[in-house]
């Protein structure tokens, strides 16, 4: 796979290549201002298709400068928010509002979005540090709670022909208990790949975190990507299609655009298993997996964006799945049906500039005559979200409200043979509690001043655990063959679970990119095991900078 990617790159490296721009890395709070301006202002001459993250930042440039004559109507926070977008896109939307009165004795921060700059006519420097440092208590942990993460971005581009993105940090952190015991029983590390762990009962975690990335047009209308990163598909607080839950990974994308239609083509290596060594990831050459995806994205109207996608996991990297046009299960079943396929539709509806419904219907077996049945069929393994967003909800500005509802069938994502389950490095591609579970999550953002920041979520989950051996359908890294049977299959099956999360934040952003956040978890699990229940209150106080929130949802 590696040598696959990197031929391509270099081969693509010698044509003819047009201008070129780096994705924005995908950041709930940041997307979700993206989210605002484009339920407000979307227009026929004016789409920026999101559904499909990270985003190109000359897409984003393009829009801001297109909604440029609404800045005067919008209110003071939105103003806001408009100017940070502006210049933290500045190369690209030449914003007005950039230039740093305040700079550093004219070595540093002459942008306000940038620690270091370094510009002349063929080449674009930007550096920036990435630095998270957090205390926190835990009702159910001893210990003090801790985040410290020391890092660098540095992102450029190479005569307008060539742009590259880097980040790279090390962690040092205490998590919740709850996180805790996630990582031992799952032997898994939610967000990231290989760790560490501290020595004794200090219950610590040490580990790097890296991504990088080279960027090309082939032409106008087909752009290149290749490196090593992360994909979220979706609209959604979750993503029942491909979340940023597991550890980034490689991966090469070519993505065409002709004017309303996006074709999205997505190859990757994922890491099927971990070597351990005692309760840690080890030295090894771990086992690889091959994904192969492809999607269709459509604005039917300039307010309704459908997308339709397939993929497949396999051993290994088959040549038949590089083609970037065919059917991905006629392929497989050429070739015995080895392999693993999903195929799923969403959408995303624009309304009256104030709401957007969402959703993602996603398929890995389906049979009509049995659904019709009634007899539960596990072969039935199916996902489905649906979601509103409310933006300035009962007229009072910049109050955003949004609602989901997520749910997956038992067994969903797994496979006869776990090394093709649909996950990476021992974490779910997509949903974070893997499968059998409903769940419904209600979240609000408010923004009273324009860098104040105050938001809240509940989440509520229903799910069935394993338990005794038997695998009742959650575990995507289970054997389906171990299933408890082939009827009578209901979601939440097995040691029924209730678990009640939620959040409180208040954020203030200091400097362009500069936060300070205050925040409050509640959560309470409940089991029909008593000893799997718990009970847990949880405050933090971070400083970020350059780096989003690090949640752990579930």
């Amino acid at each position: 796979m590696k040598k696959t990617l990197l031929s391509a790159l270099f081969l693509f490296l010698g044509t003819t290549l047009w201008a070129q721009n780096n994705y924005i890395p995908y950041n709930r709070d940041y997307y979700h201002l993206i989210d605002r301006f484009q339920i407000k202002y979307a227009e026929k001459g004016n789409l920026l298709q999101t559904s499909f993250k990270p985003i190109r930042r000359a897409e984003l440039a393009t829009f801001l400068k297109n909604i440029s004559p609404n800045v005067e109507e919008m209110s003071l926070q939105d103003r806001f928010n408009y100017e940070f977008l502006m210049n933290d896109n500045w190369s690209l939307t030449a914003s007005e509002y950039n230039e740093n009165d305040k700079h550093w004795w004219n070595l540093a921060y002459e942008r306000k979005s940038d620690l270091y700059v370094l510009k002349s006519q063929d080449f674009t420097l930007r550096i920036n540090p990435a630095l998270t440092f957090s205390l926190g208590k835990d009702s159910e942990e001893d210990q003090t709670l801790f985040t410290n993460t020391r890092g660098i971005e540095v992102q450029g581009d190479i005569d307008g022909r060539l742009s590259f993105y880097t980040m790279l940090t090390t962690t040092q952190a205490r998590f919740p208990d709850y996180v805790y015991d996630y990582i031992r029983g799952n032997r898994a590390f939610p967000n990231e790949g290989f760790w560490k762990d501290g020595e004794g009962n200090t219950r610590t975690w040490d580990f790097f975190h890296g991504r990088g990335y080279l960027n090309f047009n082939l032409t106008k209308s087909i752009h290149l990507q290749a490196g090593y990163d992360k994909q979220f598909i979706g609209n959604g607080i979750r993503s029942m299609v491909l979340s940023d839950f597991s550890s980034p990974f490689l991966f090469g994308k070519i993505t065409t655009r002709l004017g309303p239609v996006r074709y999205t083509n997505l190859f990757a290596e994922l890491t099927e298993d971990i070597v351990f060594a005692n309760a840690n990831p080890g030295d090894g050459s771990y086992p690889k997996k091959f994904m192969a995806s492809h999607r269709l994205d459509v604005n039917l109207l300039p307010n309704l964006e459908i997308g339709v996608f397939e993929t497949i996991m396999a051993d290994s990297a088959n040549i038949n799945y590089f083609n970037p046009v065919i059917f991905y299960r006629y392929i497989e079943q050429q070739q015995g049906s080895p392999d693993n396929s999903l195929v799923g539709l969403d959408f995303k509806l624009n309304l009256k500039g104030q709401y957007q419904l969402y959703g993602q219907f996603i398929l890995d077996e389906f049979v009509i005559s049995e659904l019709r049945s009634g007899d539960g069929s596990w072969r039935n393994k199916f996902g489905i979200q649906l979601g509103a967003k409310y933006i300035d909800a009962f007229n009072i500005s910049n109050l955003d409200l949004q609602a989901e509802y997520n749910v997956a069938r038992p067994y969903f994502y797994a496979y006869e043979r776990p090394a093709l389950s649909y996950s990476n490095y021992r974490n779910p591609l997509a949903h974070p509690l893997g499968a059998n579970f409903k769940e419904i999550i209600l979240a609000g953002r408010y923004q009273p001043l324009p860098r104040l920041y105050v938001s809240g979520k509940l989440i509520y989950s229903q799910y069935g655990e394993d338990g005794n051996g038997m695998n009742y359908g959650g575990n995507v890294l289970a054997d389906t063959d171990d299933r408890i049977g082939n009827n009578n299959i209901r979601i939440g099956q097995g040691i029924g679970t209730n678990q009640t999360y939620i959040d409180l934040t208040g954020s203030y952003m200091l400097l362009h990119n500069v936060f300070v956040d205050l925040k409050t978890i509640y959560r309470n699990k409940t089991s029909d095991l008593a000893s799997r229940s718990s009970n847990s209150f949880i405050s933090l106080l971070s400083l970020r900078w350059n780096l989003p929130q690090r949640e752990h949802e579930f």
